[in-house]
């Protein structure tokens, strides 16, 4: 179990690492107020910039969840108990794992697309579609913005991620973008 905790503990750490360094990266889209006004990962709520200063919300409670990991896996290995058991370290894996929401990010830069605590690069994205939102949409009623958008999908290899787009201008300009990168 200590195996698989710090398996687990070093693929998060890789991918803060790795999304911290995509942040860096030159920003494709949005690069305008508006564009960024017009992209939400949470209904309710616009993104922010993809810059470290605008998201530290998500890195906070990330660092903190980890660090949190981190404590219980060295009191697990330094305790004198015959009895190793490491079945609570599974309570902070399994909120490490739901973090994306935490992120409100959603930028295109080089390499790929951030979205939420996440990075998609390029020739991991399988396809896309716009999924517009009506009334039997699970984001219908949150505000008048979201109630006429649609709702974008990245389809990867193995999973989705999905943002929200309240205009038909920036829902162009992200097919534009994606059609230009995804084969």
């Amino acid at each position: 179990m200590i195996i698989i905790t710090g398996i687990l503990f070093l693929f998060l750490c890789f991918r803060i690492f790795r999304l911290l360094i995509r942040m860096k990266q030159p920003v494709i889209f949005p690069v305008t107020e508006e564009d960024l006004q017009e992209i939400r990962i949470q209904p309710k709520k616009a993104v922010e910039l993809p810059i470290i200063n605008q998201q530290k919300t998500g890195l906070l409670w990330l660092g903190l969840t980890l660090l949190f990991l981190l404590i219980l896996v060295v009191y697990d290995l330094l305790s004198t108990s015959k009895d190793k058991d490491l079945s609570y370290a599974i309570i902070p894996l399994l909120a490490l794992f739901t973090f994306n929401q935490v992120w409100n990010l959603f930028a295109i830069v080089e390499n790929g697309v951030l979205c939420g605590g996440r990075f998609v690069s390029w020739k991991n994205i399988q396809s896309y579609h716009f999924e517009g939102i009506d009334q039997n949409h699970r984001f219908y009623g949150y505000s008048p913005e979201v109630n006429s958008g649609y709702e974008l999908w990245i389809t990867t290899k193995f999973s989705e991620v999905s943002c929200i787009v309240t205009s038909e201008a920036v829902k162009e300009k992200l097919a534009g973008i994606l059609d230009g990168h995804v084969s």
